[in-house]
């Protein structure tokens, strides 16, 4: 048996769960909401990373008196630097480019969200997934051979800057931040759910030709979704990606756009969760990461050999690759057999007590009567 680290696996299992919530959340307001099939999810997930890596990385070469290119020409030994003797002694500065880099993400993930809603208003269903898994590929290979954007080397990307080591406790202080962003971003989901752009939402995924005869704005509603939807995604990508212990000492494209990582295990998870359920996507980040994503992530090495797979006549290394794999997979077939409504089925919308609506209603009738009683006065006045 694998010794353990039990703090680290605990560490890494909330970590791992607030960010597959901020990015499930994200894609269920596009997917399950609306009714968006997006399957670029890496796409918008990327930009945080290539935020963090390279504009946050940038701002603070500038604020330390270096040369801000030299982030991309002389990346290891730049942010060597940074890491030593700018974050741990520069916090207010730190504090700053944290905040610029989450507005940046949120604004280019945004951004990037509204190119992409105008394909969404013309296709529908299979097509419209299509196009965004094509387009997250597409910039996936352009961003992975773009020395501007992600360093000369692929597979290596470009050395992540210590945005939290000023703390002392940089792993410490992203969990407790990205667990911070997760509550937020999960009471603004509710209260989002359950508001009339929430029910306006529901119904141009359910009709969206009923919507346009009650004179709604069905393409304005697609567009908001999917620019808010992607900001959110952006958002976990930053997340991601100043997390030493998710993301490492560094970010390739390869990573922030694995499409199993961060287009496919969202979708699993939605789906498992209830599909338009908040609380269902909470419950499946939280359960699928305390079971798979973290324990089989970090030890699938160790499990492949402790099932004597080379027994049954398996590859050890080329099993524990593909565990990941075969795990989805099979996830995703026991949730449509067993329960295609998910953990969490779509709750009915909350709308305001009866009472108060009945109380809405008198104020309403007893305002209509002083105004019908003031012009009949204004007419006898003028009669007399």
């Amino acid at each position: 048996m694998p010794s353990v680290d039990v703090v680290f696996l605990v560490e890494f299992i909330v970590a791992y769960v607030a960010v597959y919530y901020v990015l499930t959340a994200s894609l269920n307001l596009k997917a399950g909401v609306t009714g968006i099939p997006d399957f670029g999810q890496a796409m918008f997930f990327a930009v945080g990373g290539i935020v963090v890596g390279n504009l946050a990385a940038r701002i603070a070469a500038a604020l330390a008196g270096m040369d801000p290119s030299l982030v991309i020409a002389e990346n290891t030994t730049t942010l060597e630097r940074l890491n030593s003797e700018f974050f741990p002694n520069r916090p207010l500065e730190s504090i700053a480019i944290l905040v610029v880099a989450i507005a940046s993400a949120l604004a280019l993930g945004g951004l990037l969200g509204l190119l992409a809603s105008y394909p969404a208003l013309r296709l529908r269903g299979d097509y419209l997934a299509i196009m965004l898994l094509v387009t997250s590929e597409a910039l996936r290979i352009y961003t992975t051979y773009s020395v501007w954007l992600m360093g000369s080397t692929p597979t290596v990307g470009l050395t992540l800057p210590s945005l939290l080591a000023w703390t002392g406790d940089p792993g410490l202080a992203s969990i407790l931040l990205t667990l911070a962003i997760a509550v937020l971003v999960y009471v603004y989901m509710e209260r989002l759910y359950n508001s009339p752009a929430g029910r306006l939402m529901r119904a141009v995924r359910d009709d969206e030709d009923a919507s346009k005869a009650l004179g709604k704005d069905v393409a304005r509603v697609r567009r908001n979704s999917m620019v808010v939807g992607s900001a959110l995604a952006a958002l976990a990508g930053v997340l991601y990606s100043i997390n030493p212990l998710l993301a490492g000492s560094s970010v390739a494209a390869v990573s922030i756009f694995d499409r199993m990582l961060w287009t496919f295990w969202p979708w699993a998870l939605m789906i498992l969760g209830g599909m338009s359920s908040n609380r269902g996507v909470a419950v499946a980040s939280v359960v699928t990461g305390a079971a798979i994503l973290g324990p089989i992530r970090l030890y699938k090495a160790e499990l492949a050999r402790l099932l004597r797979v080379d027994a049954l006549g398996f590859d050890t290394d080329k099993f524990a690759a593909g565990l990941e794999f075969v795990l989805i997979g099979a996830l995703i077939l026991a949730i449509l057999f067993l329960r295609p409504q998910g953990i969490i089925p779509e709750p009915p919308s909350r709308t305001l007590p009866e009472r108060e609506i009945e109380e809405i209603r008198a104020r309403a009738a007893g305002e209509a009567g002083q105004e019908a009683k003031g012009e009949q006065g204004d007419s006898e006045a003028k009669a007399g």
